[in-house]
């Protein structure tokens, strides 16, 4: 008999809401809406859209029921990371969450290590510094004598939020929690001591729970928290091999590329080379590095259509393959490529100020951000084996941005590995797995994800490396001009 579940699934420029049919040991997708995400810009704050979220996943559901009624079994939602709303005593949203891109955590860095030392705050936490991750929002709206900050009664991450509202219950799921920077994963509890130590305050937080959780029901559908984090899920759903020892990587509007461990890696190398330890299903470690991913491209493509140019996807790949090789780099996780903006030009300003000359045209820029990426990338996959002492059989990359196949063979060349891609919808597929645990349909994470690697292996490929010696040449100068 068919068992159906609901993935909301929100992503940082796009969100759906996808029905999941488990039938005979294999999972098949069924997308009921899809709908714009992406910051909005009032006053000179971005913002999210959380009305038109919550509008869009209820005519999501809604069509779902119409068309399977009783036949769902249960529904989970998944978001990007960091991001929260704040609620007041009542139980009412103060205001709209604020983009994790907003220009409010400026100058946060400072004001935090003033208080506390970097060393510090990532040994009780093992997170990435990123200014904008929640810590530092926080942080904000502490020192800016924010008159939401003194009211609020609690804050509840995104999904949680989208929890609470489907089901009228607050919860903080734990990968999505693990992402504050002032979660601490080997305590398994909020960092109470580094929030005191900076004044921020302890009193926000709902209580913790695993993902697996079920929160309450939504128009007779169990609301399960599932991992709210959507790398958690796309993690989750690595159709990995018994025995196989492989980096992962979610690929989107981020990249987060780094290996699924047991236990937290908190140390001076991890720090140095700027590793994250968030949370994953059955509280392992995703021990990763974020990094910029599609957001440079959507920009480009933003930019060069706005200028007349109607690029679709295929011919920006055409512009790619058409340009010089190795001729530009970049490093894409630089501050100036974070916000939205002219991102051609400030391709072209990076070259030119690290004395690379300046890619005039379409294709060069194309070649340089391809290239770019599969460097960064190669660079972190380096550090990984380095930090964890491991040498790794290859990198699995899932999600929307493996299919950008040019890219996934630079990657290949670019680390000396195999690269095996898919599935797709890697963080649906792993929010709805996680359902068919927690509601006892699936046994255990191992036996979904052989239903995973079963119903998607069409989407399987494996890109073998070339050039291997060219490549090597041009990450070391990619090093020296960029990192």
């Amino acid at each position: 008999m068919a068992k159906r579940y609901l993935a909301v699934d929100l992503g940082a420029s796009s969100g759906r809401v996808i029905v999941g049919t488990l039938e005979n040991g294999k999972l098949s997708l069924e997308q009921m809406n899809r709908f714009w995400n992406g910051p909005n810009e009032i006053t000179g704050t971005l913002y999210w859209d959380f009305i038109h979220l919550f509008r869009n996943i209820k005519e999501g559901v809604a069509l779902a029921q119409q068309k399977y009624g009783d036949d769902i079994v249960s529904m989970g939602v998944d978001t990007w990371g960091v991001d929260f709303g704040l609620l007041d005593t009542d139980g009412k949203l103060i205001g709209n969450p604020v983009n994790y891109r907003d220009t409010r955590t400026v100058g946060m860095f400072d004001k935090v290590f003033e208080k506390v030392p970097k060393e510090k705050v990532y040994e009780q936490t093992g997170i990435q510094f990123m200014e904008l991750n929640s810590l530092y929002q926080l942080m904000a709206l502490s020192t800016s004598d924010s008159a939401q900050y003194k009211m609020a009664d609690k804050l509840l991450f995104t999904p949680d939020l989208l929890g609470y509202c489907l089901t009228g219950n607050m919860a903080a799921e734990r990968t999505i929690a693990s992402t504050s920077q002032f979660y601490n994963p080997e305590t398994h509890d909020w960092a109470y001591d580094l929030l005191e130590e900076l004044g921020i305050r302890t009193d926000l937080f709902a209580d913790l729970v695993d993902p697996g959780t079920v929160l309450g029901d939504y128009n007779g559908i169990p609301v399960v928290s599932v991992c709210g984090h959507d790398t958690a899920c796309a993690y989750a759903a690595v159709p990995t091999l018994p025995g196989e020892k492989s980096a992962f990587m979610s690929s989107g509007t981020w990249s987060l590329l780094g290996a699924e461990l047991d236990k937290p890696v908190i140390s001076e190398e991890s720090l140095a080379e700027d590793f994250t330890n968030e949370v994953g299903l059955g509280r392992t470690i995703r021990f990763l590095k974020n990094m910029c991913g599609s957001w440079i491209l959507q920009e480009l493509k933003r930019c060069w259509n706005e200028q007349g140019c109607n690029y679709g996807w295929p011919e920006m790949d055409a512009l790619n393959e058409a340009a010089e090789p190795l001729k530009y780099f970049i490093n894409p996780s630089a501050d100036e490529f974070y916000t939205p903006g002219d991102m051609p030009t400030r391709i072209q300003d990076y070259c030119e100020r690290t004395g690379q000359g300046r890619p005039e045209d379409h294709g060069a820029i194309m070649r340089c951000y391809y290239e770019s990426m599969a460097l960064l990338y190669a660079d972190a996959f380096e550090g990984l084996e380095k930090v964890i002492g491991q040498e790794l059989d290859g990198l699995r990359i899932v999600g929307g941005g493996s299919q950008n196949f040019a890219l996934d063979q630079y990657v290949a060349n670019a680390i000396g590995r195999p690269v095996t891609i898919g599935p797709i919808e890697a963080t649906a597929i792993g929010n709805l797995s996680t359902q068919m645990i927690a509601m006892g349909d699936v046994a255990s994470h191992d036996e979904a994800r052989a239903i995973i690697r079963e119903s998607f292996k069409e989407e399987s490929q494996v890109f073998e490396p070339q050039d291997a010696d060219v490549w090597k040449e041009a990450l070391a100068k990619w090093r020296e001009l960029c990192k």
